[in-house]
């Protein structure tokens, strides 16, 4: 008898949970690509992690795939050892035919140092939609990997 109420306890709580451990998901910045096509050189990688090598900001975006239409909430984890190595980032979805866009604000690294995270907030993805993270990355400055649900 309690183990079966065992069971069934065990049961409602994977309902309740697995929905949401499914549902996020996460990715290394490496998937991204520099938002300007001339600006590829300025970018090395690491661990996964990608690093503006060129003075000044730069830009780089990185897909989400999505399954569904809906909100999704989105997050950064970056670093950059002062303020002249800052990342700030937002998130956009899109609708298919791109002519429609939900877009968080910008956001930036909350202090420097060691790895941040960055929330960005939610953005809506309507119906075939497409998820975009982007940063602008100052020199020195490094994304490591994003995550949304």
């Amino acid at each position: 008898m309690h183990i079966r109420r065992y069971l069934w306890s065990i049961a409602a709580l994977a309902v309740v949970l697995l929905p949401h451990s499914v549902l996020a998901r996460g990715h290394s910045a490496f998937l991204g690509i520099a938002s300007n096509p001339s600006e590829v050189a300025c970018w090395s990688h690491g661990g996964g992690a990608m690093v503006n090598n060129c003075s000044g900001a730069r830009r780089w975006c990185m897909p989400a795939v999505v399954d569904r239409a809906g909100w999704f909430e989105v997050v950064v984890y970056a670093s950059g050892a002062g303020p002249s190595n800052n990342v700030g980032c937002f998130a956009v979805g899109i609708n298919k035919e791109i002519s429609w866009a939900s877009q968080s604000p910008t956001r930036y690294l909350p202090s420097f140092g060691p790895t941040q995270v960055i929330g960005l907030g939610s953005v809506y993805v309507p119906d075939y939609g497409t998820l975009y993270v982007c940063c602008d990355v100052s020199t020195g400055g490094r994304i490591h990997n994003y995550h949304y649900w």
